[in-house]
């Protein structure tokens, strides 16, 4: 019986037994793995490519190394292996001869490097299953032996610089150019350039750091050294605030590691709480807009018309823009350094100001919450924090306007070039990502500011100053309104007693 039969210009096609005999094979495969990993007890992965349709957005620029490849992902990279494979090198030698009394020789390298890797093939299978797409089906086929050396490479590399950053040791190879630094950082917390922090606790154990005199200091008094480490390289900070922060075991990548410091820095952030005084003022303040509001209601009863009722009810979901919300009495203020709860700490105080820490979009941090949003998206298990985050900036910067009042705030900025590139980059955070809105940490502040945007009072007012303040002369009319108004009052007052009295 024939298996193949030529069709469409000379292709091949496969017989139904041959679709029968893979359907089988494919099925007692998955089968078998399905079994393996119920045994194992796996984890599920952690690591994969971001799916096309949010590469697409900025042709995957955010989620691609420029400097160092870590993991197998962009391993196959040539142009990255040129750049950083002898740093890379380097750095592992360094780790093993790390405060040696004496110059290694040949085999103590050898059987140092051999303990390594050892140590790390015990642990191959949990590896590869770290991965979301197949290790063998990448680039580059990994047979075992070049995966586990893969991860030892890398792994060391990464140890060897967190040390060197945590003690203050200069490193020339890296600073040979002005811009390798900043891509290092810029690449180790990107999504698709990730190693187990498992493996990394592996050869932390492995490596000689007992020899290392300057480390006694770093380990003294720590929970958790790797995660110290980690914290300390990745938000230049201690990591003794974060009293709740999950340790090494708990931890999946050095990624997962600065979004559960960002999340953890925001939940310890004191509460700030106004003195009475603040509060007092606040009141007397606002006194006069609640005095205002029967006249605001006479004056502009019916002066919404339907495409204004139309546009409310379109954005009534989303929070308004910044100048909207500044026209219904929000006010802006920069975030205060210190205590510092990373920049997802967006809070309201006083119920009309929104303190919002300062961000920078620049070439090189811009990417982060791109990859922090990537890493919540692949992980449901992970609080939706930066992606809301990414939520309320697209909503607040809505146009260049916008983008000019945070930046007068010291809230936003930016080198991209325009207000027009900043608002454009805060739009292109949200797409083709699935933002869960229901209990996220901004939903106080999101109904707030609804609540006050929709509060017909601030709509009166609102209208009013469109209405009848928009232009000098309309502010001189109504003066001389309330001004023959008054005068007629109190001639009206004074007439009524004299004729009494």
């Amino acid at each position: 019986m024939e298996t193949t039969k030529e069709s469409n210009g000379g292709q091949t096609d496969l017989a139904p037994a041959d679709l029968e005999q893979g359907l089988t094979g494919a099925l007692l495969g998955y089968h078998q793995h399905e079994a393996w990993t119920e045994e194992s007890g796996r984890q599920p992965p952690r690591v994969g490519r971001v799916p096309p349709h949010v590469r697409s957005v900025d042709g995957g620029e955010a989620y691609t190394p420029k400097f160092v490849s870590i993991g197998p992902i962009h391993h196959a990279d040539e142009t990255l292996r040129m750049l950083s494979h002898k740093l890379k090198l380097a750095y592992l030698h360094a780790l093993i001869a790390r405060r040696s009394a004496e110059p290694l020789d040949d085999v103590d390298v050898l059987t140092a490097l051999l303990k390594c890797k050892a140590g790390v093939a015990v642990h191959e299978e949990k590896a590869r299953a770290f991965y979301k797409e197949d290790v063998a089906g990448l680039a580059v086929a990994f047979s075992s032996e070049a995966f586990v050396e893969m991860l030892v490479l890398d792994g060391c590399f990464l140890l060897e610089h967190m040390l060197n950053y945590a003690t203050g040791v200069e490193e020339p190879l890296l600073h040979r150019t002005h811009w390798s630094p900043s891509l290092l950082h810029a690449d180790l917390i990107r999504f698709e350039n990730q190693v187990p922090f498992f493996v990394l606790a592996d050869l932390l154990l492995l490596s000689p750091l007992s020899r290392d005199p300057e480390l006694e200091a770093c380990r003294t008094g720590r929970r958790d050294f790797l995660r110290s480490l980690g914290v300390h390289y990745l938000l230049r900070k201690d990591d003794e605030d974060l009293k709740t922060l999950s340790s090494s075991d708990d931890v999946y990548h050095l990624l997962h590691l600065y979004s559960l410091s960002l999340t953890e820095a925001r939940l310890r952030r004191p509460a700030g709480n106004a003195g009475w005084g603040a509060r007092a003022w606040r009141t007397l303040w606002k006194l006069p807009i609640v005095s205002l509001t029967p006249v605001a209601y006479l004056l502009c009863s019916g002066a919404d018309d339907g495409k204004d009722k139309e546009e409310e009810e379109a954005r009534m979901p989303n929070i308004p823009s910044a100048t909207d919300l500044q026209r219904v009495g929000i006010k802006f203020k920069r975030a205060p350094r210190q205590p510092d709860g990373g920049f997802l700490d967006v809070r309201l105080e006083d119920g009309d100001t929104l303190v919002i820490p300062m961000v920078n979009i620049e070439q090189f941090t811009a990417p982060q919450l791109q990859n922090l949003i990537a890493l919540e998206q692949a992980t449901p298990e992970l609080p939706d924090d930066c992606s809301c985050y990414a939520f309320f900036m697209d909503n607040l910067v809505a146009n260049p306007a916008d983008v000019a009042l945070l930046e007068s705030e010291g809230i936003l900025k930016s080198n991209l070039g325009s207000h027009e590139a900043v608002v454009t980059y805060f739009n292109k955070l949200c797409r083709g990502n699935k933002l869960e809105l229901e209990g996220h940490y901004l939903r106080s502040v999101f109904d707030t500011l609804m609540e006050r945007n929709r509060n017909p009072m601030y709509a009166w007012i609102r209208t009013l100053k469109k209405k009848y303040f928009s232009s000098p002369w309309g502010l001189i009319a109504m003066v001389v309104a309330l001004f023959v108004f008054a005068s007629t009052v109190l001639q009206t007052y004074f007439s009524v007693v004299e004729y009494y009295y």
